[in-house]
């Protein structure tokens, strides 16, 4: 019980750092002309190559930083600065979602075999930022790999409920609702990472 109690809130907060639910309007807009279960068909398929790339970031970011040999304050002001950015996009609906809908579609037959989802829409640098904080910690391999699909697995729920059960054709404005919520929540997140990263620089 004491491991799930570790577990979750890190998985957590690598869930709330997570690009899928700051684009959940623009990938609602790119899955828009698939039936909820070719959605579902296609949604599960990218959640794992987006496992397989958590995996393969946090291994460049855990030798980026070792490289550097960054400072764990500065990990945390970056990281906080990346997400909070990132939230605020999502409130304030500043991201280019005509343009990213336009070039997936440009070629609407090969949308079935081919649907950048997985990387940047739902693993990408706002889920960087917040697994940098992750490489921070310094955690064993064992317990960063559980974190790690920990996170990916409330990753895929709330993507399938976000995109399948939620957003259908006519529940735009309802997915774009939650999405401002949901960037709020990011904002949070971003802010306390950067606050933490103030404290350990200066006190």
């Amino acid at each position: 019980m004491d491991w799930f109690y570790f577990l979750l809130p890190q998985a957590c907060t690598l869930l709330l750092s997570t690009d899928a639910l700051t684009n959940s309007s623009l990938l609602s807009q790119i899955l828009g002309d698939y039936s909820p279960k070719k959605r579902l068909q296609l949604l599960i398929r990218e959640s794992l190559f987006a496992l397989l790339s958590m995996f393969c970031l946090y291994g460049l970011a855990r030798g980026t930083i070792s490289v550097l040999r960054t400072p764990l304050c500065a990990i945390f002001v970056v990281a906080g600065i990346a997400v909070t950015l990132t939230g605020m996009r999502a409130i304030l609906r500043l991201s280019n979602d005509k343009g990213w809908v336009a070039c997936v579609k440009r070629n609407p037959s090969s949308l079935s075999s081919f649907t950048p989802i997985a990387v940047p829409l739902i693993i990408g640098p706002s889920w960087l930022a917040g697994c940098c904080i992750l490489v921070g910690k310094n955690y064993s391999v064992l317990v960063t790999s559980c974190i790690l699909f920990s996170s990916w697995l409330l990753v895929t729920i709330a993507t399938i409920i976000l995109q399948v059960s939620i957003g259908n054709r006519g529940k735009g404005k309802v997915l774009l609702a939650i999405q401002t919520v949901l960037g709020l929540f990011v904002t949070i997140v971003g802010t306390q990472f950067l606050i933490s990263g103030l404290q350990k620089a200066f006190l």
